[in-house]
């Protein structure tokens, strides 16, 4: 299957909002960032959000953010119908190209128990750090703090 995906860097004034809420819940369950989270980090002069979208919908996205040193990825997620294709690895890619000279290294953290996530990141560099206890809700469970150096 050949298809077309567009890389977006999400501006203040995009209407994309409601979508990118939309993948991040189907893909996290309630964790997810509700769109006003998104519009929140795009306005933040440090915040990046990137997407992907098939001309259509919104089919992967990455948000995150960068401060004295690091960047940090609070958010990955990809449409299932669009998964092992590349995308989410090419997120990263971008949003390490967005980060400042200045950085040193990338933390993200990850549910303990996603192995495919876990994997995905370590194939792009990144080497768990340490495990925070009880992290994430419905259901409760361990983060997995994982960091990649970037200098």
């Amino acid at each position: 299957m050949i298809f077309f995906v567009e890389l977006i860097r999400v501006s203040a004034d995009s209407h994309i909002f409601d979508e990118l809420s939309a993948l991040d819940k189907k893909c996290v369950g309630s964790d997810g960032w509700s769109a006003e989270s998104f519009r929140s980090e795009v306005l933040k002069d440090n915040g990046i959000v990137l997407c992907f979208t098939d001309g259509i919908n919104v089919i992967a996205l990455l948000s995150g953010y960068f401060a004295e040193g690091e960047g940090d990825i609070t958010s990955v997620a990809v449409d299932e119908n669009f998964r092992r294709k590349g995308l989410a690895q090419k997120l990263i890619a971008e949003f390490e190209n967005l980060l400042p000279d200045s950085t040193e290294n990338i933390f993200l953290e990850v549910r303990e128990s996603n192995a495919p996530a876990v994997s995905l990141y370590r194939k792009c560099g990144f080497e768990k750090l340490s495990v925070r206890k009880n992290f994430y809700t419905n259901p409760r469970e361990n983060a997995v703090v994982m960091v990649k150096k970037v200098k």
